[in-house]
């Protein structure tokens, strides 16, 4: 990938739901690396704060936002936030292009959407970027960590489970787990991470030692729904008394970086980066 610099406000955001699609709004504008935002999914600070600078499509006309990115002369699309995708059929799609996603369909493909969506957008000769290499200011690194001192024992156990818990994760059945102590408790359905965590801390006084577990899947591309925490999941973790935060070195996005980890020293939660 180029350096940075050498982008000239030429990558078209397709925008999700979600406050972490306006961190990243900001972030590319701030670069001057943002060229267009294409809105799929309502989102009201969006459209607040970038009202000249952006349309609104249906996710169903697919073949129509493509057109509209080619007419811009933009190359590049960073997709970012939660995008309600319909099923296939229900897409409006030329011929040509049912003829790709068939093929794809026959060689059962079907459950990975971000794949096909990947390789539909590279045969229109458009070049879809990582989230990972792109905002790579925002990942987790090593720098990150921080271990309050009521936490060391529990950290300790957990980072002799690293194998086991690669091992979990190349299963490709959630990005979110949730353990105490040596026991695994809950992971993430599809009702997503916050979700899980409420169920959790509900019956939270049945525990003692709770820990927090987010990496990417197996075999998940960076190009999209690469996975992210922010500080909405992290208030939920220290208002059912958490003790500690394990993340994958490169393979989680924090969003709102400097206030995630000022709150995480300033509460009696510990952040593990392995």
């Amino acid at each position: 990938m180029k350096n940075l610099a050498t982008y000239k406000n030429d990558i078209c955001l397709i925008a999700g739901s979600g406050l972490f699609v306006n961190e990243v709004a900001n972030y590319l504008n701030f670069k001057k690396l943002l060229g267009q935002i294409i809105i799929i999914n309502e989102n009201k600070i969006l459209k607040k704060n970038f009202k000249n600078n952006y349309d609104q499509f249906n996710i169903k006309n697919l073949e129509k936002i493509i057109s509209f990115i080619k007419s811009k002369n933009l190359k590049k699309i960073i997709i970012i936030g939660y995008v309600d995708l319909p099923p296939l059929n229900k897409i409006n799609l030329s011929i040509k292009t049912k003829l790709i996603i068939s093929k794809d369909i026959f060689l059962n493909n079907i459950n990975d959407q971000s794949k096909i969506l990947k390789k539909y957008l590279l045969n229109n000769k458009l070049n879809l970027l990582s989230q990972k290499k792109l905002l790579k200011e925002m990942l987790v690194t090593r720098n990150d960590e921080y271990v309050h001192k009521e936490n060391k024992k529990i950290v300790t156990q957990l980072t002799k489970k690293k194998v086991f818990i690669r091992k979990l994760y190349s299963m490709n059945i959630g990005q979110s787990f949730i353990f105490n102590g040596d026991r695994l408790i809950a992971m993430e359905d599809i009702f997503g991470t916050n979700d899980m965590i409420t169920r959790i801390g509900k019956i939270s006084s049945k525990f003692n030692n709770l820990i927090f577990v987010k990496s990417k899947k197996y075999d998940q591309i960076d190009e999209i729904d690469f996975p992210v925490i922010g500080l909405e999941t992290l208030k939920l973790l220290i208002k059912y008394k958490f003790r500690v935060i394990c993340l994958f070195k490169n393979d989680i996005l924090i969003s709102e970086k400097e206030k995630f980890l000022k709150q995480i020293k300033t509460n009696k939660i510990s952040l593990l980066v392995m």
